[in-house]
């Protein structure tokens, strides 16, 4: 989950959508925000999302609790109908559901390393325990620089949707991510 808002946040400049969060953890492995688990924590907690396969687990020389994820499929439909029938989330709504559908076509495997070929996650410029942060104002994200760069290369003739953008930033990190397996 934690790879996932940070896609929607370093893609949110290309839909003009505010970040929700600005700032996130550079782990060795996926990005993390301690926000974003506390609220996850409390949506657990509200039988909102449910929690199986709680594990231990050891990341980057630390032990922690893990576990995977499911959406209360009740609760889930009535959060998505309440966000569709207001004008101001439903745009939000769709963008994120672009994400997690460009980022589904990873699968469990490439989802889990896609940050290191993100290309504001992988600056090297930044260590791992370092902060990525995506709330730069004084310049977009390299992630929406990278995603804009494809609607300049279609040209004028074409103009590519927020969505085309999208999905195509995250073909070219999957091209990224099949050239460092081979």
């Amino acid at each position: 989950m934690h790879t996932i808002a940070y896609f929607t946040d370093a893609l949110a400049p290309i839909w003009e959508i505010p970040l929700v969060e600005g700032q996130v953890l550079k782990k060795k492995h996926v990005p993390v925000s301690p926000e974003l688990q506390a609220a996850i924590d409390e949506l657990v907690g509200q039988a909102v999302f449910l929690a199986g396969n709680v594990r231990h687990v050891s990341i980057d020389g630390s032990w922690s609790l893990d576990a995977d994820y499911e959406l209360n499929a009740v609760l889930g439909r009535r959060i998505v109908d309440a966000m569709n029938r207001d004008f101001e989330y439903r745009r939000e709504l769709a963008f994120v559901q672009e994400v997690v559908l460009a980022l589904a076509g990873l699968g469990i495997p490439g989802l889990s390393v896609a940050a290191q070929a993100d290309a504001t996650y992988s600056d090297p410029n930044i260590d791992f325990g370092g902060i990525v942060d995506l709330d730069n104002s004084e310049e977009i994200t390299r992630t929406s620089q990278v995603a804009k760069k494809f609607a300049e290369l279609v040209g004028q003739n074409h103009r590519l949707t927020q969505a085309e953008l999208t999905h195509l930033y995250v073909r070219h990190l999957y091209s990224l991510l099949r050239g460092k397996s081979d």
